[in-house]
Parts: C-alpha cells; structure tokens; sequence
C-alpha cells in the first residue's frame, strides 16, 4: 500500500493546450514515454502545462522572416511547471501538414520531456 502512495505522490498532472490538432499526436507520444502520467482538463489545476506557440507573436515579422529567409517561422513546444512557473523542456520545429512528421516532431517532444522528467 505504500508501494501505490508513493507512486501516486509521483504522478504528474499535465494540461495540453488547444493546438489545431496536434495535440492528440503530443499526447500519444507522451503516453508512449510509460511516464507516470494523467491529462487533465486545466480547471483540474495541473502540474504541468504543454502549450505550442509561435517564433513570432506578429505576423507581419512572420512574412518578413520567410521573405528574407524563405523559411516559415518555428513552432515551439513548451512544458511549464505550474507551480514554479518555470519552462523545463522548450522544442523548436516547423510544422508539417503531414501527419508522420507531425508525429516525429511530438516524438522528439515527448523524449526531451521523458528525460527531464525521470
């Protein structure tokens, strides 16, 4: 019985942002990490939040970055501790519209994740 305590008081909480989507693939990869896990909705106060956000807040500074480089912006994948308010794992990629290399990009988040975790 304390065996199942002390890995229920090791159990993280997270709270995956809405993401167009993509999400479900962040959520597959992580289960697949066989962390000690549970998603929950946010009002359920998590330990940790995944939010995707952009390189650039404006779009104007977008278009001008992929006219000068040709290149879109990056997407980044961020978990936040709750609690501290502080970014343990940030993951810098482009988002794909197919899906394998959206689920390579969750893949590599979730391994970053999985290490900072254990």
């Amino acid at each position: 019985m304390l065996i199942a305590f002390a890995a229920a008081a090791d159990r993280k909480t997270i709270f995956l942002g809405r993401m167009n989507g993509f999400e479900r693939f962040v959520e597959d990869a992580i289960r697949q990490q066989e962390l000690n896990i549970e998603f929950i909705t946010e009002e359920e106060h998590p330990d940790l939040r995944i939010l995707l956000g952009k390189q650039f807040t404006s779009v104007a500074a977008e278009i001008v970055y992929q006219r000068q480089t040709g290149r879109k912006g990056e997407s980044i994948l961020r978990a936040i501790d709750v609690k501290t308010g502080k970014t343990l794992v940030t993951f810098r990629f482009v988002m794909q519209e197919e899906d394998s290399a959206r689920k390579r990009a969750a893949q590599s988040f979730a391994v970053l994740l999985r290490d900072k975790l254990k």
